[in-house]
């Protein structure tokens, strides 16, 4: 009988710790929907055109690692194309936690864009590439778009 118990309890334990090693975090598009980029800042300056953004992760993930650009559409019969040239916010950081945000400086310099009549400059075109809880391939995230699709 106590033989019968150990060996019940024994399986019983082996399987939660397979399937506790096993346990993989479940990222979906909505958790991805809860990482926000609000454009805070704009300025008109004399050498090009600076912008802050604010982070702010609502997702229940810590984001390991992000990339944030900016950049200017190419205008063209059809509405616009993504442009190439891009320019990488600084002050970034790693292991943003759930609920917090950062602020990032973006500098695009005039000498990129002035007298050029093809690209949007009045509307700039956000990227963040990024992981969530750790820097693998199977938790990147990109997210692309006009500032206003990102609140």
């Amino acid at each position: 009988m106590v033989r019968k118990f150990m060996y019940i309890v024994s399986t019983m334990l082996l399987m939660f710790s397979i399937t506790a090693c096993n346990s993989t975090i479940q990222v979906k598009p909505s958790d991805i929907d809860q990482i926000k980029l609000e454009l805070v800042s704009y300025s008109k300056l004399p050498n090009g055109n600076a912008y802050t953004v604010k982070l702010r992760n609502l997702s229940k993930f810590k984001i390991a690692q992000n990339d944030i650009y900016l950049s200017y559409l190419i205008k063209t019969t059809s509405g616009g194309r993504t442009n190439d040239f891009k320019v990488m916010a600084r002050n970034n950081k790693l292991n943003i936690k759930p609920n917090e945000e950062i602020f990032v400086d973006l500098f695009a310099p005039i000498e990129e864009f002035a007298g050029n009549q093809k690209l949007d400059t009045e509307t700039p075109y956000i990227e963040i590439i990024g992981y969530l809880e750790e820097v693998k391939e199977e938790r990147r995230f990109q997210k692309t778009g006009q500032i206003d699709y990102f609140k």
